[in-house]
């Protein structure tokens, strides 16, 4: 097995995206009870955004992922291995509870991605307490509803 010691996490190299990542750790931690921001250039450098909208005491058997919660990542654009300082990059959402809303892949500037993340998570903190309150939003659209009684 061949190692590339020129890895950026290795011998002590602080990973390339780590100012993307106390960017993100910036805007949006605070913003949901659990969130845990880190990156990584193992493989390829990447910025991981776990988060959950209720505390771990509700988390049914303390596990994460019987929460509201979501991960999130962003990577350099098309994939490329390694970020270069100022390059685009991708935001994704990976996975997530199923009442939360979706979001749409978004490739773009640092400065426009983070704050996408922040509307998106302010966005369902608000419709998880509307739902919590019985507020229930229908959809601006009705395709194809049939109503038999």
């Amino acid at each position: 097995m061949v190692h590339d010691i020129d890895r950026p996490d290795v011998n002590g190299t602080p990973p390339k995206m780590r100012a993307v990542a106390e960017k993100a750790k910036e805007v949006l931690e605070g913003m949901t009870p659990v969130m845990n921001i880190t990156t990584d250039d193992n493989l390829g450098s990447s910025v991981s955004i776990r988060g959950a909208f209720n505390p771990k005491e509700k988390w049914y058997n303390g596990i994460f992922q019987n929460g509201k919660y979501f991960i999130i990542f962003i990577w350099p654009e098309k994939r490329k291995r390694y970020y270069e300082e100022g390059e685009k990059v991708t935001i994704e959402l990976s996975d997530s509870s199923h009442n939360l809303k979706k979001m749409r892949k978004y490739t773009g500037p640092l400065d426009k991605a983070i704050p996408k993340i922040a509307t998106w998570i302010e966005q369902n903190k608000k419709d998880l307490k509307d739902y919590e309150q019985g507020i229930i939003r229908m959809p601006t659209y009705a395709p194809n509803v049939r109503v038999d009684y």
